[in-house]
């Protein structure tokens, strides 16, 4: 059979879902391909009042953090020496390299000179945030890689590499939360020379921590909500003893992220803050479902017990945080009197974005061992990961 007929076959024994998911990532690749063919002026909504749009409020400033647990984990468990979950860490690996990856993606979109990207590179401007965060981000994006690297020696037998791997694991952990720590806090950090044009609800001095404390929430609900859906959907072993550890760990994070808020609002912030229904809403369901809710719900020993129950609250902060990222970076600056709203285009290449994200990571737990331990000790071949999505997963033994 040739390697053609094979992919053929294997993806026709893929799951309806995921052929749903390939189907609009091929959408969002014919869109990326209209916004170069056309330019952002024809294929976007972006004018001189909205050089940002969608693609900035959510392809960078929200899937950024949503992309945190990797660094968030890997800081637990190494830095503070909290073994016991690891297993979790190579799934948010994953999560983040592949957020990560995608961020550089929606990066490139939204440039007007995509093919001048590289000057970055030659042309510093050491007093930028964004040059900051290109570099993090690149740095971050390559971190990442390195220790995605360790599954993929795993699969295929490479042990010296791997051993490698290992000798730099804790040196790449460091680096992680150190560069994932910069470029969080400096996201937020953008907004404070937008002195005029940020609502008083959100603009305060102490945007870049409280970017980066929402992060660290948002890192761990994503694990949360990351291991309960390979649970149900992936069948992979239920980690409810590990996601409780993290359950207890929310509070404390959810708690000092809505004191410095409250802190910031009333004492760094100057009036007027309820001028606009639609910004007073919007920020009372930011605040009151998604960060003082899961606070209460994390508090209680019978949520963080309950799978179901853990999920959402997760979720909630999800919510959250993503209604914050927008809010700062799009609601909150924007003029009541000419409203943004992205393009078909705009929403096309943003819907591929998530779906790829969701596509590659199940085709990851698929081919390659994210959810075993230092597999070298057994044979390379990998229980079927994806039972009920999936299909049937092929063999990763030596002999394919």
């Amino acid at each position: 059979m040739t390697a053609a007929r094979r992919i053929a076959t294997e993806v026709r024994s893929y799951h309806g879902f995921i052929k749903f998911l390939i189907a609009l990532v091929a959408i969002g690749a014919l869109a990326s391909l209209l916004r170069f063919i056309f330019g952002l002026g024809a294929t976007t909504n972006l004018n001189d009042t909205y050089p940002w749009g969608l693609w900035i409020s959510f392809d960078v400033v929200t899937a950024v953090p949503l992309a945190a647990g990797a660094f968030t984990l890997g800081a637990i468990v190494h830095c503070f020496h909290i073994k016991k979950l690891e297993p979790l860490v190579r799934p948010a690996i994953v999560t983040g390299f592949l957020g990560y990856s995608l961020v550089s993606i929606g990066l490139l979109l939204d440039l007007g000179q995509p093919q001048r990207g590289w000057h970055v590179f030659r042309y510093w401007n050491v007093h930028s945030p964004m040059f900051e965060v290109s570099m993090c981000v690149m740095a971050y994006t390559t971190v990442l890689f390195l220790e995605f690297l360790s599954p993929v020696a795993e699969r295929f037998g490479w042990h010296l590499p791997l051993r490698v791997l290992r000798w730099l694991e804790m040196p790449l952990v460091v680096a992680a939360a150190a560069i994932s720590t910069l470029h969080q806090s400096t996201l937020g950090t953008f907004f404070l020379i937008a002195v005029d044009k940020l609502h008083n609800l959100w603009y305060n001095p102490l945007l870049p921590l409280l970017f980066w404390v929402s992060a660290i929430c948002s890192g761990m609900s994503i694990i949360i909500l990351e291991a309960s859906a390979c649970h149900k959907w992936m069948g992979q072993p239920n980690e409810g003893v590990l996601l409780r550890t993290l359950a207890k760990i929310l509070p404390w994070t959810l708690g000092l992220y809505i004191a410095l808020r409250v802190f910031s609002l009333v004492a760094l912030s100057e009036g007027p803050f309820f001028d606009r229904p639609g910004l007073t809403i919007s920020f009372a369901l930011e605040m009151g479902i998604g960060f003082i809710l899961p606070f209460f719900m994390f508090v209680q020993k019978s949520v963080r017990d309950d799978d179901r129950r853990r999920s959402i609250a997760a979720g909630l902060v999800i919510f959250g945080l993503v209604l914050n990222r927008f809010n700062v970076s799009m609601f909150g600056m924007m003029d009541p009197d000419k409203i943004y709203y992205p393009s078909l285009i705009e929403s096309l290449v943003t819907i591929g974005i998530i779906a790829g994200h969701i596509l590659f990571f199940v085709l990851i737990a698929r081919y390659f061992p994210i959810f075993e331990h230092h597999p070298e000790t057994v044979d390379y071949t990998l229980p079927d990961p994806l039972r009920k999505i999936g299909g049937a997963s092929p063999s990763l033994s030596s002999a394919d």
